[in-house]
């Protein structure tokens, strides 16, 4: 049996390893997808109607929220989403700002 010269190795090796690579993906999520969707100021104002059962969540740091933020508004910073989704209602339609 014939050896392979180390150039083709390290070839062969490295094209296994691309390969593999992109078999490889990140972990699906448990949660299921939400459809995004962007609003302008004026569909924004429409939602505030508490008939409507919107939450309108500020994702800015907490020092911005105290300064101004929408009535009613619930303050998860963008830092801390990921692991505050859970305190976020489900059956409500959420807007993050």
């Amino acid at each position: 049996m014939k050896a392979t010269p180390a150039p083709a190795r390290w070839l062969l090796a490295a094209a296994l390893t691309a390969v593999a690579l992109t078999w490889v993906g990140a972990a699906p999520a448990d949660d299921p997808e939400v459809p995004e969707k962007y609003v302008s100021v004026d569909e924004a104002h429409k939602l505030v109607d508490p008939a409507r059962r919107t939450l309108f969540v500020d994702v800015r740091d907490r020092e911005q929220f105290d300064d101004l933020h929408i009535r009613g508004a619930r303050n998860v910073p963008l830092t801390e989403l990921p692991k505050r989704l859970a305190e976020l209602p489900r059956q409500q339609s959420l807007v993050l700002y």
